[in-house]
């Protein structure tokens, strides 16, 4: 049985990545040390550590993403706004699935792939 779960994301410029989970992404960050930090927003826990090598995006990197993390909330208005005011960098406009829930998605500044989605 699976108890719990932790994503670690790789970052090639920990101050950017620091950039996107806290004031993008609207996380809390601790345990901050040069060598990265963990982000926690409700339920999301995300650890970044730095290291990676700065990816090239080209035109098929939504296909080459390493990982792509949904994210389910209650309240999609809330979140949305939230996450608008806080000027993330969204992918596209929130789209509407077969079961009538909502769905957009945004990315880290290493690509890693966040898709909000309607509870």
């Amino acid at each position: 049985m699976i108890t719990g779960y932790r994503f670690t994301v790789f970052a090639s410029d920990l101050a950017r990545s620091s950039d996107f989970y806290e004031n993008r992404l609207g996380c809390v960050l601790s345990d901050v040390t040069e060598l990265g930090f963990t982000a926690t927003r409700d339920q999301l826990v995300v650890t970044v550590e730095g290291g990676a090598k700065q990816r090239k995006l080209g035109k098929s990197w939504l296909a080459e993403a390493g990982l792509y993390i949904t994210i389910v909330v209650d309240d999609f208005d809330a979140t949305f706004a939230d996450l608008t005011t806080r000027d993330a960098p969204f992918l596209d406009d929130v789209n509407e699935l077969p079961n009538g829930k909502r769905v957009t998605g945004l990315a880290d500044p290493d690509g890693v792939l966040y898709e909000l989605r309607e509870a």
